[in-house]
C-alpha cells in the first residue's frame, strides 16, 4: 500500500514520457526538485507511445505531476486522503509559483486531477485512465438533520431561531457543503449539506436545485472548519460557482453545464472565504483564525499568502442580506 505519484514530462525536444514512483515528489519546491525530476523521467520513464505506459498513468496513482519543458508549464495534484482543503491547496500553488526557482514558469495546482495531466501534454491522453462517476447524493438525504438545535424561520422578519449559539448546527450535524442561493432582491439562503462530492451533487441535480432548495427553511451559514465544499448560486446572473478540494475532470465540468444551460458554472477561488466574499460577508466570526490554521499545519509563510489572498478578494458589492440569527436558551 502507499501513494504512488504518476509524471508525465514533455523534454525540450517534444518527446513525451511518462514515469510512475511509489511516493515520490510532486510539490517540487525545492531548489534543483525539477532539474532532478527531468532526469529521473527521462532515465527511468517510457515513451508514451509504449505499450507499459498505460500501466504507469493508470487508476492507481494518486498524485501527479506536469512538466513541459516546451511551454514551461508546471502542474501537480495531490492525494486526495490529505483533505487538505480548496484554500490551503490554492495558497500552496501561488507560493509555489513565486518560489525563484519557477520563475518564467506557469506554475499552478490540477484541479482537473490527472486530466489536467493530458492537459498540459496531449500526447499522453490515450494512456490517462478517467475516474469513475462519483454517486451524486439525493437532496432529502443531503440535508442535514435540524434536531436538536432548531427552533424555527420566520420568513417575514428573515430570522432563523436556535439553541444556544449561532453555530449549533455544526455540532449537532456537521455538513461538509454549504450552498447560498442569492435571489435578485439580494436576499441570501444558507442550505447545509452532507453530499458525496458537491459538484457531482450540482451536476445530478441541475437547474432545478436552487427552487427544491428554497422551499425548505434555510441553515446557518457554518464555519469554517466545518465545510469543505461549497456553491454560490446567483439566480439574477445565472451564475453558478463552486469549490472543492477534489479533482473535478472536464467531463464531470461538462454534465455539469449541460445541467445547467445558460449559466457560468466555474470555480470560486479560495473556497470558504471566497464563498463569504461572494455572499457579502465578512463573516470574521465563522473564518479561522491563524492560530487554529497555525495548529491545523499551516506554515507561517502560506497563511501570508492566504491572507494576502483574502484580502485581495472582491466582496459583491450589492446589498446581499442573509438571514438574521436568534439564539434562544431553550425551544
Amino acid at each position: 500500500m502507499g501513494c504512488w505519484t504518476a509524471y508525465v514530462l514533455r523534454a525540450e525536444d517534444g518527446s513525451c514520457w511518462a514515469m510512475g514512483q511509489k511516493w515520490g515528489d510532486w510539490y517540487l519546491a525545492r531548489e534543483g526538485d525539477r532539474a532532478r525530476t527531468v532526469e529521473a523521467v527521462l532515465r527511468g520513464g517510457v515513451a508514451v507511445g509504449d505499450e507499459r505506459a498505460r500501466d504507469l498513468v493508470d487508476s492507481w496513482f494518486c498524485r501527479g505531476v506536469a512538466l513541459d519543458l516546451v511551454t514551461r508549464r508546471y502542474r501537480y495534484f495531490g492525494c486526495g486522503l490529505l483533505k487538505s482543503g480548496a484554500a490551503y491547496l490554492e495558497s500552496a500553488a501561488l507560493r509555489l509559483a513565486s518560489a525563484p526557482g519557477w520563475a518564467g514558469w506557469d506554475v499552478g495546482y490540477a484541479w482537473a486531477g490527472r486530466e489536467d495531466l493530458a492537459a498540459v501534454a496531449p500526447e499522453v491522453r490515450p494512456v490517462v485512465v478517467a475516474p469513475a462517476d462519483t454517486e451524486a447524493t439525493p437532496l432529502d438525504a443531503a440535508l442535514t438533520s435540524r434536531d436538536g438545535w432548531f427552533v424555527g424561520w420566520n420568513p417575514v422578519h428573515r430570522e432563523i431561531s436556535v439553541l444556544y449559539h449561532e453555530t449549533i448546527a455544526d455540532w449537532f450535524a456537521p455538513a461538509n457543503a454549504v450552498v447560498s442561493i442569492i435571489a435578485p432582491d439580494g436576499i441570501v439562503m444558507d442550505y447545509q449539506l452532507a453530499v458525496n462530492g458537491i459538484v457531482p451533487f450540482l451536476a445530478q441535480h441541475g437547474e432545478p436545485l436552487p427552487a427544491k432548495l428554497l422551499a425548505h427553511a434555510p441553515y446557518p451559514m457554518p464555519a469554517e472548519e466545518t465545510a469543505d465544499s461549497g456553491a454560490v448560486i446567483d439566480l439574477a446572473a445565472r451564475r453558478l460557482r463552486y469549490w472543492t478540494a477534489d479533482s473535478v475532470p472536464p467531463q464531470l465540468m461538462a454534465k455539469s453545464a449541460a445541467r445547467w444551460p445558460g449559466w457560468v458554472v466555474e470555480r470560486l477561488p479560495f473556497g470558504f472565504i471566497g464563498h463569504l466574499a461572494a455572499t457579502g460577508r465578512d463573516g470574521e466570526d465563522l473564518v479561522m483564525t491563524d492560530a487554529e490554521l497555525c495548529e491545523g499545519g499551516w506554515e507561517a509563510d502560506l497563511i501570508d499568502v492566504r491572507n494576502g489572498g483574502r484580502a485581495a478578494l472582491r466582496t459583491d458589492p450589492r446589498s446581499l442580506r442573509p438571514p438574521r440569527i436568534r439564539v434562544v436558551e431553550e425551544a
